[in-house]
Order: C-alpha cells, then sequence, then structure tokens
C-alpha cells in the first residue's frame, strides 16, 4: 500500500493523515471562498478601525469636557459677583450640553419664595408663569426636591413652566437654589453622559453660589445701618464720589437731600430710646418708598438722612424734599397703626451739584439750607441759594 507524502517548507506531511500538520487559527466560514472570507475579514478591520476612532473620539469629548469644567469651576470661584457666577455657568451648562432653555432659580429665605436669578432661552409668558404659580416654596415639586435634596427628570409637557430637568443646588445640606434645563437645541435628547455632566456642574455651581452670597451679606453688613436698614455713613460717601463723578462725566444733574427730624431729642426724652428707634426705622420705610428706585437714602447720623437723587434738576429735588416732607407729617399725625404717639415732622435741606463743586461743599450747601429750614420754623424744605452763605456768617457773628 503507497503512502502518500509531502513535505511543504519543512513540514513533513502525510496526505492520508489529516492529524499530522497542524490546523490553521485562521477562522474561515465553511463554504465560502476565500475572496467572500477575505471581504468579511476586511469588513471586521473597518468595524474594528470604527469602534477605535469613536472611542478616540469620545475621549477626546471627555478631555475637553472635563478641561472645561476644570476652566469653570476656576472662573467661578475667582470672584464673588454673583451675576457674574450665573451668567458664566449658564454659557458653560449651553456649550456642554447642547441646551436651548436654562435657568438658575434662587432661594429667598427671608420670605420662602422662589426668584429666577439668570436664564437663557425662557419667554417673557413662561417667567410670568412661574412667579404665577411656582414662586412660593411650600408647595409643588420645587418644595419637594428641596426635601428630597435630589435631581427630577420631567416630561416634554409639564403646564405652564417647561421643565426637562431640575437638579438642587446644595450647600451644607441646605438646598439654595435649582439649575434648570428647560429645552434643548432643536429638541435633541438629555442623554446620561450630558446628564452627568449637568450635576458636575451644578456640584461646583452650588459652592461658587454659596461663596457669593456669604460675600455679598458680609458686604451688605458693612455697608448697611443696622438699625433701620438704610445704607451707612460710609456707603453714602463712596456713592457721593461715585455720582458725582458721573455727573461731571456725563454733564448730568445730581441733587443731594439732607432731612432731620424735628424735636427728636425730646422725642427720645419722653418717651425712650426704644421708642425712638422705632420712629428711625418707620421714617427709613416711608422715605425708601417715596423716591426713585435709582436714588439712595441713607443713614447720615443720630436722627439726620441723606438722599442722594442722580439725574434730578435741583427744582425737582425742592419738589420732591416738599412731598416727603407733608407725606411725613401726614402720616404719623393720622397713623391707624398707633405706631406713633405723636406727629413726627421733619426740616429738609437740599443741594445741586454744578461743574467744579467739590463733594464738601455739595455737603455743606445741604446743610446750609437745612440750617435755614431749623431756624425759620421747622417742618420746612428748602433748596440753597448763595445768600445763606452770608446769613450763616451773619447769624455766627452774634
Amino acid at each position: 500500500m503507497l503512502v502518500s507524502s509531502t513535505t511543504v517548507k519543512g513540514c513533513y506531511i502525510n496526505m492520508t493523515d489529516k492529524s499530522s500538520c497542524p490546523k490553521s487559527e485562521k477562522k474561515y466560514k465553511p463554504g465560502f471562498s476565500l475572496h467572500q472570507n477575505a471581504v468579511s475579514l476586511r469588513k471586521r478591520l473597518e468595524d474594528s478601525r470604527l469602534k477605535n476612532h469613536e472611542l478616540i473620539s469620545q475621549l477626546e469629548r471627555t478631555e475637553f469636557e472635563s478641561k472645561l469644567l476644570r476652566e469653570i469651576n476656576t472662573a467661578i470661584t475667582s470672584t464673588f459677583e454673583l451675576q457674574e457666577i450665573l451668567s458664566l455657568i449658564l454659557q458653560v451648562l449651553t456649550t456642554l450640553v447642547n441646551t436651548q432653555g436654562v435657568s438658575v432659580i434662587l432661594v429667598n429665605e427671608t420670605d420662602n419664595t422662589l426668584r429666577i436669578a439668570e436664564s437663557y432661552g425662557l419667554s417673557t409668558k413662561d417667567i410670568e408663569n412661574f412667579y404665577i404659580y411656582y414662586a412660593r416654596l411650600n408647595q409643588g415639586f420645587f418644595y419637594e426636591m428641596t426635601v428630597e435634596k435630589k435631581p427630577r427628570f420631567f416630561d416634554s409637557d409639564t403646564g405652564v413652566f417647561p421643565l426637562l430637568l431640575s437638579v438642587p443646588l446644595v450647600s451644607r445640606n441646605k438646598v439654595i437654589g435649582f439649575l434648570n434645563i428647560h429645552s434643548m437645541y432643536q429638541n435633541k435628547p438629555l442623554t446620561n453622559e450630558k446628564t452627568l455632566l449637568v450635576y458636575a456642574l451644578a456640584s461646583q455651581a452650588s459652592i461658587a453660589i454659596s461663596n457669593a452670597q456669604m460675600f455679598g451679606a458680609m458686604r451688605e453688613q458693612a455697608i448697611m445701618d443696622q438699625c433701620t436698614g438704610l445704607y451707612n455713613f460710609r456707603y453714602f460717601q463712596e456713592k457721593l464720589d461715585e455720582e458725582m463723578a458721573y455727573a461731571e462725566e456725563n454733564t448730568e444733574s445730581l441733587s443731594l437731600m439732607i432731612l432731620d427730624i424735628d424735636h427728636f431729642k425730646h422725642v427720645n426724652d419722653t418717651w425712650g430710646h426704644l421708642y425712638g428707634d422705632t420712629v428711625l426705622r418707620e421714617l427709613a420705610n416711608l422715605l425708601k418708598r417715596n423716591v426713585r428706585s435709582g436714588d439712595s437714602v441713607c443713614r447720615y447720623g443720630g436722627e439726620e438722612f441723606a438722599i442722594i437723587l442722580p439725574r434730578c434738576e435741583n427744582e425737582i429735588a425742592r419738589r420732591i424734599a416738599e412731598r416727603i416732607r407733608v407725606r411725613i407729617q401726614e402720616t404719623t399725625a393720622n397713623d391707624r397703626r398707633n405706631v406713633f404717639k405723636d406727629p413726627i415732622t421733619v426740616s429738609i435741606g437740599v443741594s445741586g451739584y454744578s461743574t467744579g463743586v467739590s463733594k464738601n461743599i455739595l455737603i455743606r450747601q445741604a446743610d446750609l439750607a437745612l440750617y435755614w429750614a431749623k431756624n425759620n420754623g421747622r417742618n420746612r424744605s428748602h433748596l440753597f441759594n448763595p445768600d445763606l452763605e452770608s446769613e450763616y456768617e451773619i447769624y455766627n457773628q452774634k
């Protein structure tokens, strides 16, 4: 019997014994030609290449996102200006997550309410609906999230206020606000990867916002009068410098008012200093209600108040002073709350800034007008005029 055999590249092969040569490790599909197997192999290689490319792209995106998060962390912790921080947070959120509508809502602990501190992409109607239906923090899903301290997803149709995701901003185990996504660009889905980025950003935002709020509270304490809640004398000096510089640079008008409570020593001596403090607080609130939003009402010292009125002509300021004087007299004389034991009156001096006038001169002119009002019967308002200088000098010589 003949045994068929041959040698291939040093390997002795018994042609009748299939086990005499090692099997190839390449797994070709049975019944396929060599060409078909090559095509299949190329396809698998292409799939692997695409997967590797996708993996590399994902790593690059992750690296970019991580770098951006590090940069935002550095940026938002390098400032204590709250609005600057909020704006930066929403810019980064829009870039990272490709959102269209976003907002930061903050908690006001004083009255237990919510306010939209910063937002992009919300309509005026959306904002109005928020304040109508959700601003009170005593019920609803925002209240529930303050208790649970957990993010919440929402259906695309949440009613009057659109929401996709709301993440509580937690600092020192207390919810100080919410980072919200209201809509995505071109209605793209909010993926798990993007959601994790939102959580990471919210964590950084919580720390930065909390620090900014604490800094703001300390800064406010430094410029506020504790008794009346008005700006103090330090703030008055700085604000008057600022407004005078603006008026000089922009050729704008500027007026100053100084008020003094008539016979305030008698009020303290008769009713006590606690009641005197009550009078100061009540008059402070009345003054704030009777000036413009851009005016600065300050505690000047003792029973004196000062009001800085930017972009206000002298004569208009005089009319405002007279209106305030009358309002104080009428309010305290017809007090239905029984806060005031006797009617309270004030004397007011008014001065106006002109080019070249120093701060000390502007204050002195208001003081001279006040001096005239107090020495001419009190319960008056008076606008400075140059004749008051000579009158004051004559009086001092007596």
